[in-house]
């Protein structure tokens, strides 16, 4: 690939290259990248064992790390700034020295996607103490044909975990990447990701191929229809962040009935690029996921794959004694709080049932926003062409530790559930919808995998001078927002029943000398100071802590029976009158009402919540001006 003057970051990364080439000092036979990683100082000093591998016999590396650095994250185009420019050229003369004084470098050419016009030669470049990173990415993604070893990488990052401080430099003209600072496999990941995706738009917009970058899972559903009694099959995919269910619906089952031949063929987890046609091709041969959790019963594919040999993970809990790994404990000496919620691995797909050698869809005929709130969002909702482009604009969900741990559980919106895009967002909007109108055959659905009638409830008040709430407060400070996860707590409801709901969040307040204010992370660590340079007292102060309630959890076989129904076309449905989307009146194998809002509102509060949320909907849509006003209005 040919580069500009200002491609700085690709000129770099070309430079440490033919220098390493030169003097030999390329590590780049699988193999021995393995065996590197089976010693990872980082993973054997903080474990205390001989070796990376657990009880099934994969490795369970830990990073410093835990999650993207978003923050540190600059993207920019061909030219960097002075500042920027300094930095890149720093991280060279840094590997230069490496070189120069015998060190290594490894480097792996993979590829990303298997449709020839929608596949890309992708290398990394990596020092040779964070080897593990590397058979993370060897697993995920593609073997690099052996016909085009020869060629120049279509993009390249280069990575050195050990450098100080975080910083993140994408070029994405040139398509290059520096991480620095980071050991966190997902910057790989996402860093390539986030390069074809914005290449593929390119293409897109000049009428040369390419499509739109989605962060969305695919399969295909094969189902009985009810009226015509005649196996139908669709292509489905599931846009989510991450932690949203967006795996876990793209590799599930929905218990359909094989004995009618019903059944699923599993494609992506992750990324598709869609063309104007509505085709989806997907990027990766295998899947990244979440492990926080995980278990048989719910998630068995998940489950088999995160226990197979072959997989790969990262941040799970090893027992020092026995390497037993435990999904259900989140212990991690380099969190603040000690506790990691982003605990991840590498499966292999074609292991699981329902796989095939294919990554791509023919065709999209189903498109579900995965969403996670907790009050007044149905479980489902069946959209039209222009609130469908809306909900891909709102992109709504609450922040896992995938993104941020100080934030998980926040509410937030990213367009295109994408953190990743680069250029326009309304752009990214406009091109969805246009998409949408082309394929009038797409039906599109909003999925609220969260729960259902949840409310603030609880407030109570402690003193700062009392040790207890200090505690909470510091482990707060930490990131650890879920400190009273899984609590239960006895609701009477509006129908006159009883049941046991969850705790899904503490929100805590300050109150200082009488005035009450949300305790931000600042605040709180103003306060500390203060009170430990003795200009105010603990006593001054008072801790307020509000438990939001969640509702009805929207289970795993709540949403796999709702997705199976509409394969099936077994839904009746009605439209809601306040946001003019459908929701279903009968769903077979459902219990509709335990998702009524009359059950845990008031006619008021039910009001006072939708005004809400459509002032909240209504600003984001209305910030991006560059996007269609039919898209932008429809809500209003």
């Amino acid at each position: 690939m040919s580069t500009s003057d200002g491609a700085l970051a690709r000129e770099l990364a070309a430079k440490i290259t033919a220098l390493a080439e030169e003097k030999g000092s390329f590590i780049s036979d699988r193999d021995e990248i393995f065996k590197l990683a089976l010693k990872d100082k980082v993973t054997l000093e903080t474990r205390g064992t001989d070796d990376v591998l657990d009880t099934f016999g994969s490795p369970a590396y830990v990073s410093k790390v835990t999650s993207r650095s978003a923050s540190k994250t600059e993207i920019f185009f061909g030219d960097p700034d002075d500042r920027q420019a300094g930095i890149l050229r720093e991280a060279y003369e840094y590997l230069e020295k490496h070189i120069e004084s015998g060190g290594k470098l490894l480097v792996m050419d993979k590829l990303m996607g298997l449709h020839p016009e929608h596949s890309y030669h992708c290398r990394t470049i990596l020092t040779p103490e964070y080897a593990r990173l590397l058979v993370m990415w060897d697993k995920l993604i593609f073997d690099l044909p052996a016909g085009r070893a020869g060629e120049e990488p279509d993009q390249v990052q280069v990575m050195i975990p050990e450098y100080t401080p975080i910083s993140i430099l994408a070029d994405a003209d040139n398509r290059a990447t520096w991480v620095l600072g980071s050991d966190y496999f997902g910057e790989i990941k996402k860093g390539h990701l986030r390069m074809a995706m914005y290449h593929e738009k390119v293409l897109m917009k000049a009428g040369k191929g390419g499509g739109l970058g989605i962060h969305a899972g695919g399969k295909l559903i094969r189902a009985r229809d009810e009226s015509s009694g005649e196996l139908v099959e669709k292509g489905a995919i599931f846009f989510g962040l991450s932690g949203t269910g967006k795996t876990t619906l793209s590799v599930h089952h929905f218990w359909l009935d094989p004995e009618k031949d019903e059944t699923v063929v599993i494609r992506q987890d992750d990324f598709f690029s869609l063309s104007p046609d509505a085709q989806a091709f997907g990027t990766e041969d295998n899947a990244y996921i979440k492990t926080e959790g995980l278990e048989g019963e719910g998630q068995p594919l998940l489950f088999a794959g995160a226990t197979s040999p072959n997989a790969a993970l990262e941040n799970v809990y090893v027992d020092p004694e026995t390497k037993e790994i435990d999904f259900f404990r989140y212990d991690h000496p380099f969190v603040p709080g000690g506790k990691c919620l982003n605990g991840r691995g590498v499966v292999i797909r074609r292991e699981l049932d329902f796989t095939d050698d294919k990554v791509d869809l023919d065709h999209v005929d189903m498109i579900f926003f995965i969403t996670r709130r907790e009050t007044i969002v149905p479980p489902l909702a069946r959209l039209n062409t222009e609130q469908a482009a809306a909900f891909f604009m709102l992109g709504e969900s609450i922040l896992t530790s995938a993104a941020d741990p100080t934030k998980a559980g926040q509410s937030v919106r990213s367009v295109g559930t994408n953190p990743f895009i680069v250029g326009s967002e309304g752009e990214e909007g406009t091109i969805f919808y246009e998409i949408l109108k082309k394929n009038p055959g797409i039906q599109c659905f909003l999925f609220n995998t969260g729960g259902f009638g949840g409310r603030q409830i609880d407030v109570e008040r402690e003193s700062l001078a009392n040790p207890g709430a200090m505690e909470i407060l510091r482990r707060y400070l930490g990131g650890f927002w879920h400190i009273d996860k899984g609590l239960g707590i006895k609701r009477e409801l509006l129908d006159n029943t009883e049941e046991w709901f969850r705790v899904n969040q503490v929100r805590f307040e300050l109150i200082d000398h009488g005035e009450t204010r949300l305790a931000m992370k600042e605040d709180i660590e103003a306060v500390f100071e203060d009170i430990e340079r003795g200009k105010k007292s603990a006593e001054d102060y008072e801790l307020v802590k509000t438990y939001c309630l969640a509702g009805q959890k929207v289970r795993i076989q709540d949403s796999a029976a709702l997705i199976r129904e509409i394969a099936r076309g077994r839904i009746k449905w009605r439209r809601e009158n306040y946001w003019g989307y459908e929701v279903p009146t009968e769903v077979p194998g459902l219990d509709l009402h335990r998702f009524d809002e009359h059950r845990y509102y008031h006619d008021g509060e039910i009001k006072k919540l939708n005004d809400q949320l459509k002032e909240e909907r209504l600003e984001w849509l209305h910030s991006f001006d560059d996007l269609d006003p039919k898209i932008r209005d429809i809500l209003g």
